[in-house]
Parts: structure tokens; C-alpha cells; sequence
């Protein structure tokens, strides 16, 4: 693919949007997004500092002290064959009575599935350990985020998978947070997942049916069953990777049959209309979103909620709101000159 020039002229977003996708050398991962609806960022560029190395000893450590026993990396037995329970519910196998911050399997709304296709979900790690946050705001995964969604996209969810050896396979679906058919064209959402070991189809890699992007719809009844798609193929990277893929895109997972565990953290993003699926408003101590925006600067905050104004149930609330996410807001235009409140822009 031949090489497209930088702009020179940022004041657009789309094209400082452009701009940074350039400085960054990613133009043809923007292509591969546009044709396929996903792409795979090498360690080389998404890995700085050894971050996924990083980000796994941390994750290590917050599954031994959520779920009481360090996670086998070698074998996967930890994390072996977990039954098909619902979200919640307890975990027989490891003899605890009762889980916390775990999710170990999927509703029963899919009775073909014989054990957990995607084992241990740990959700809201973000504050766990400061390599989150660089995570958050590494420059390749915001480039792409900010290519899909525009600059004021915000964070909906970050997380963890842990899965070992097992036999179901994740259904296709979507991301596009519960859109009803037709899907716009434009991304709504977007999924970015580190890969913290190697995904392999033997591994348990994640399945996508390139081109999905462009259907419009999710998939459904015996469409969603993997196995049956014959246009699917696996997203497969070495650790240190990292996959975004549009929204609307169809993907699963296949089951793990070697021995050990898959291992990824996902961190995905949507746009600021659209309920998150984490509250980060008013949630986050402030001496730690002010260290965050010294180190990372002020659109950490941005993709942090804080430039949102959340429900509110009375006048007072509406104003100081209103007031406290204004003052986000303008300290990220001062910065960075992108004016996020164009509403016609779509990467205001």
C-alpha cells in the first residue's frame, strides 16, 4: 500500500484524527479496518515498555487475590472446563461457596454451550494497578479508537479473560451495544483487546467473519453458532498484540485446546450518547484523575467520563453537573484544540 501523506492543516478532526494515524505509521491498519473491520497492531508498536508483561503479572495478581489461588499458566487446570452457570452464581469447582468480582460463565439463553467458552471475566480491574491507565491512553489504541469513534469517544468497560482448556465456543455477535437493525455504517462502538498471550486458533483465539462490519445487522439464529460459519477465521497475534475491531463486526471465540490459559484484557470504548457499561463519573479519587492527568495528559479524563454529565433528578444536580464535566471539557480543547461538542462532526 502506498503511503498517504500527513495533513498539514489539524484544525479538522478528521484530519488531525488522520494526522496521528500517520505519525504513528498505522495507515494500513485504518485500511484493514475499513475493508476487513479489524486489524492486528504488533507488539512492536502496541507493546511500549514492556506494558503487556506488565499488565499480565497485575492481572496474575488480582485473580489470586479475587478468586483465592494463582492462576496456571502452564496447564490452565485453574481454569479448566468451568460449567455453563449463570453470571454470578458459584463456583463448585475450586470449593468456594461463594465468588467475588467473577464471572465464570454465560446465562443459559445458549443451551448448546457444555461449559464456559470464555472462563474466568474479571471486570473493573482499571484501579488495580496504574498500567491500566497507561494502557488506556496508549497512542496506537486511542489512534484507531479515535478513527472509529471521534474524539470524544469514552471508555464503557475495561477487563479481563481468562480461559483454559475447554470445548464451547463463544457465538458470534456484536458490539454495537444492543443497536437494533439496520446498523448505521458509522461505528457506534469499539473493541480493543490486548493480547497478553498467543492467540492461536488452538489457543482459543477470538473468531471474526471479515467484512461483517458492512452487513448492517447482528447475527442471527443458527448464525450465530460458529462452528456453521465457514467465513469466520481466527484474529491470531502474538502477546504483546493488539486487535480493534468496528462494532459492528461478527465475532466469538473458539474454545482452548491446548494446555495453559488465553489471556487478554479488553478495553472497550463507545460514544458518549450511549450508556457505559462502567461508571467511571464521580467515581475515580480525585488525587488519582489528577495524577493521571499529569502523567497522561487531559484527555485521560475525557475517556474517563469526567467531560459527561450524568443522569441527575434535580435542579442543583443539573447545574453542578453540568459545571464539573464543563471544566473537563475545556481543559481538553485548551490542550488539544479539538472542539468536542461539533455534534455534526463525527469526530468532534
Amino acid at each position: 500500500m502506498a503511503a498517504v501523506p500527513a495533513v498539514t492543516d489539524t484544525s479538522d478532526p478528521h484530519e488531525r484524527a488522520w494526522n496521528d494515524i500517520c505519525e504513528l505509521g498505522m495507515e494500513s491498519n485504518v485500511a484493514d479496518l475499513d475493508a476487513h473491520g479489524f486489524t492486528v497492531v504488533p507488539p512492536e508498536l502496541a507493546n511500549p515498555n514492556g506494558m503487556a508483561d506488565r499488565m499480565l503479572t497485575a492481572l496474575l495478581d488480582i485473580a489470586e487475590k479475587r478468586n483465592g489461588e494463582r492462576p496456571d499458566m502452564e496447564t490452565g487446570e485453574t481454569h479448566a472446563y468451568q460449567p455453563n452457570m449463570l453470571f454470578g452464581a458459584k463456583n463448585d469447582r475450586f470449593g468456594r461457596s461463594q465468588l467475588k468480582d467473577q464471572t465464570p460463565a454465560v446465562a443459559t439463553n445458549n443451551p448448546g454451550l457444555v461449559d464456559s467458552p470464555f472462563g474466568d471475566r474479571m471486570h473493573s480491574i482499571f484501579y488495580d494497578d496504574p498500567v491500566f491507565a497507561e494502557a488506556l491512553m496508549n497512542p496506537p489504541l486511542l489512534a484507531l479508537v479515535t478513527y472509529l469513534l471521534g474524539y470524544s469517544a469514552v471508555l464503557s468497560n475495561m477487563g479481563c479473560w481468562m480461559k483454559g482448556p475447554n470445548k464451547s465456543n463463544f457465538p458470534l455477535h456484536t458490539d454495537s451495544g444492543g443497536l437494533p437493525s439496520p446498523f448505521p455504517a458509522q461505528a457506534y462502538a469499539a473493541q480493543c483487546t490486548y493480547l497478553l498471550t498467543d492467540f492461536t486458533r488452538e489457543n482459543g483465539a477470538t473468531a471474526i467473519v471479515p467484512g461483517s462490519h458492512k452487513y448492517g445487522r447482528a447475527p442471527v439464529g443458527r448464525e450465530t453458532i460458529l462452528a456453521e460459519n465457514d467465513k469466520a477465521i481466527p484474529i491470531e497475534g502474538k502477546a504483546g498484540s493488539l486487535v480493534v475491531w468496528h462494532g459492528n463486526a461478527w465475532h466469538a471465540a473458539y474454545n482452548r485446546t491446548a494446555p495453559g490459559l488465553r489471556v487478554s484484557v479488553t478495553v472497550y470504548f463507545n460514544r458518549p450518547f450511549m450508556r457505559p457499561l462502567e461508571n467511571f463519573i464521580g467515581k475515580i479519587p480525585e488525587g488519582m484523575l489528577e495524577e493521571m492527568v499529569a502523567k497522561h495528559g487531559p484527555r485521560v479524563a475525557m475517556v474517563l467520563q469526567q467531560g459527561c454529565i450524568p443522569g441527575y433528578s434535580t435542579q442543583g444536580d443539573r447545574v453542578s453537573f453540568t459545571a464539573k464535566a464543563e471544566k473537563y471539557i475545556e481543559a481538553y480543547e485548551e490542550v488539544s484544540g479539538v472542539n468536542t461538542r461539533d455534534k455534526d462532526n463525527p469526530f468532534h
